[in-house]
């Protein structure tokens, strides 16, 4: 049965059941080991903590304490029984084999779109759209005339834009869904 549910902002939606539960992205923490996927996970929208250099300790404590997934390259960090069922132990060093690995495991939607709330690469937060005229002032000329939609982190400053890099990473995403 469909419930018909009305709020005071007249918006209406359809619900299966009232049992239903709203699941968050996965929020993920990944090891030194790790970095090129990082990147590629904050493009696709996934926050991913990552730190270089980081105790065993340290970092088991910001997986349990943020609650994030765990990815890992090392074994021996994996035969914890704290993180059991906490963690992907990511088999490859090849980035086309852990998307697939990820993809495969924990479902994860390997789209990159207009429409996806990507992060930072470098310090993991949302990016804003920022007015053409305001990054045309930062980047380089070429740049500002070619591409008409700029995104900003609010954190550091970057400034990103959907140049050849972007282009790359749809026709690999394409080809990795595909296969």
């Amino acid at each position: 049965m469909l419930a018909d549910i009305r709020c005071s902002c007249r918006i209406q939606w359809p619900m299966q059941s009232l049992n239903a539960q709203i699941v968050p992205p996965p929020m993920f923490f990944a090891d030194s080991m790790l970095g090129r996927l990082v990147r590629w996970l904050r493009a696709l929208g996934y926050d991913t903590a990552y730190e270089k250099i980081i105790s065993d300790e340290a970092l088991i404590e910001r997986v349990l304490t943020e609650q994030r997934w765990l990815l890992t390259r090392d074994r021996y960090l994996v035969q914890r029984k704290i993180l059991r069922d906490r963690h992907t132990l990511i088999g490859s060093d090849h980035l086309q084999d852990q998307l697939r690995q990820l993809r495969s495991e924990l479902h994860i939607e390997l789209v990159l779109s207009d429409r996806t709330a990507s992060r930072c690469a470098a310090c993991n937060d949302l990016l804003i759209v920022i007015p053409h005229e305001e990054a045309a002032l930062t980047v380089p000329a070429y740049v500002a005339n070619v591409h008409p939609r700029f995104v900003q982190c609010p954190n550091c400053g970057r400034i990103y834009w959907q140049g050849t890099h972007w282009t790359n990473m749809l026709t690999s995403l394409q080809e990795l869904r595909a296969s």
